[in-house]
């Protein structure tokens, strides 16, 4: 068996290289060639020609589906009917609710209204339904585009006379005769149109689309947009590149959101004061390639089936060299909290088939974090480092030494009574007290509390840790450098 083993350590090195020659020849020449070169036209394709064909497509399609709603409010406002009835006092109440349900019908929109500026009244397709107040906060939208310098706005609001629905508003200023104003009219859609709308887009072009607004505020996204923040300047990744979407008209952006590169076209849509935002992920558009790179795999397999029987030979040593790794605290090599945890359980086994004692030591440095603040994390770094040798070399070769967390460290003292582990901690505390590699700021040295117990009967792996830990909390309550057993 000893001369198997030598002969297996002896080809080691030569099958690496075997196996890196076939790799390479069979792989790097017919795989990764043709996929880099296939996948920068895709790209470059995609950016130069797909994401801004689908943002101007979804411009077209705006004006169509979101755009109408807006000429509508224009001719509205521009209705000499509507202004004759403002003029003429407002008298015919069965008339401009007629006329509002008449624009609601034809131009299937949600919702139509009027209000005078003159009386307040606020006119519904339903009929009279409120006089707009400056002391009702609902209210605010009428004034604010009473005063404002443009014709129109598109607004996102709760529509009181339906239920409270969100819905997207097109306000539009109605001028009498003189150029003055004397109403406001419009009509509106359901949010939820507008996703609809949104949904068809995704399904259609098959990627991700936002509607934001100048603040950069989404106010529309498709289903499953990886952009979950209610505005681009605060969301991951996309942050970095929302000034400048919101500083051109049309362009192509590209960040990365949890480790994927995002490619990303903008066009402003001035009639909304909105930007469309199409989206897509990179590794999702390279997505046609991943055929032609199949079919050169399955070229690729030939080769891969004469380096099974050679990589075999070398998978338990590296699958050995993997739970080494994920056993041992890399900071300080000792074994960490999951190896511990193993062990522990193991030793519980023992003592409960064969009544074999144990004892178990937990202990942190005083004071740690003055360490890290005074001194920084690295010389913090350095104490572990130093504490962790010290209590190696007072600790017997039976015993376990683990990195707990943080400043704490834990022994697992084999075959030791609860007298001889407190020995065994108070010899470490006593090693670390005198010990020159730890000085605080104010000359006073590193010290070491430990709270030390033993196994009982009935004991699992929780009770064992729990009383330590209570020793240990004893510890620093009666002034720290110190050892309480329990």
């Amino acid at each position: 068996m000893k001369l198997g083993w030598n002969n297996t350590l002896s080809v080691r090195e030569p099958l690496i290289a075997l196996v890196s020659l076939i790799l390479i020849g069979g792989f790097l020449i017919t795989n990764v060639s043709s996929y880099y070169v296939s996948k920068n036209s895709l790209r470059e394709a995609i950016i130069d020609n797909e994401l801004p064909l689908t943002s101007n497509n979804i411009y077209s399609e705006i004006q169509r589906d979101l755009l109408r709603p807006v000429f509508v409010s224009s001719l509205m406002a521009n209705d000499t009917l509507v202004k004759d009835w403002l003029v003429d006092g407002e008298q015919d109440l069965e008339k401009i609710t007629r006329y509002l349900a008449e624009i609601r019908r034809n131009y299937n929109v949600f919702t139509s209204f009027l209000v005078s500026e003159r009386t307040g009244n606020y006119y519904h397709f339903t009929g009279l339904s409120q006089v707009v107040s400056e002391e009702d906060p609902r209210d605010a939208w009428y004034f604010r585009v009473r005063d404002m310098p443009e014709p129109f706005e598109l607004n996102v609001d709760f529509n009181a006379e339906q239920g409270d629905t969100l819905t997207i508003f097109i306000n539009h200023k109605v001028e009498g005769y003189d150029g003055k104003l004397i109403a406001v009219v419009g009509v509106g859609l359901k949010f939820g149109t507008v996703a609809n709308i949104v949904g068809r887009y995704k399904e259609n072009y098959g990627r991700h689309i936002y509607f934001v607004n100048d603040d950069g505020d989404i106010l529309v996204r498709s289903e499953g947009a990886p952009v979950a923040e209610d505005n681009i300047r605060s969301a991951a990744g996309i942050s970095a590149v929302a000034p400048a979407i919101l500083e051109v008209d049309q362009g192509f952006f590209e960040y990365e959101r949890d480790g994927e590169s995002m490619l990303v076209s903008s066009r402003h849509i001035p009639e909304l004061g909105w930007r469309v935002i199409v989206e897509q992920q990179e590794s999702e558009a390279l997505a046609s390639i991943r055929e032609s790179l199949i079919i050169n795999t399955l070229v690729g397999l030939v080769v891969i089936a004469m380096t099974i029987l050679i990589v075999s030979y070398t998978v338990n040593r590296f699958h050995s060299r993997l739970e080494t790794m994920a056993s041992r605290d890399k900071l300080t090599g000792v074994g960490n909290r999951s190896m511990f945890d193993l062990t522990l359980e193991q030793a519980l086994q023992r003592y409960r088939r064969d009544e074999l004692t144990f004892s178990v030591i937990l202990m942190d440095i005083d004071h740690f974090k003055r360490i890290n603040d005074t001194l920084g994390h690295l010389e913090g770094d350095r104490v572990i480092q130093n504490v962790v040798q010290v209590i190696r070399e007072a600790m017997r070769e039976s015993d376990v030494l683990c990195r707990w967390g943080g400043d704490e460290l834990i022994v697992l003292a084999h075959n030791c009574s609860l007298e001889n582990a407190v020995q065994l901690a108070e010899k470490t505390r006593k090693s670390i007290e005198t010990a020159s590699f730890a000085v605080y700021l104010d000359g006073e040295p590193a010290t070491l509390s430990g709270g030390v117990t033993e196994v009982r009967a009935g004991d699992n792996a929780d009770d064992l840790i729990r009383r330590a830990d209570e020793a240990l909390y004893q510890a620093k309550q009666e002034g720290r450098n110190c050892i309480r057993p329990v």
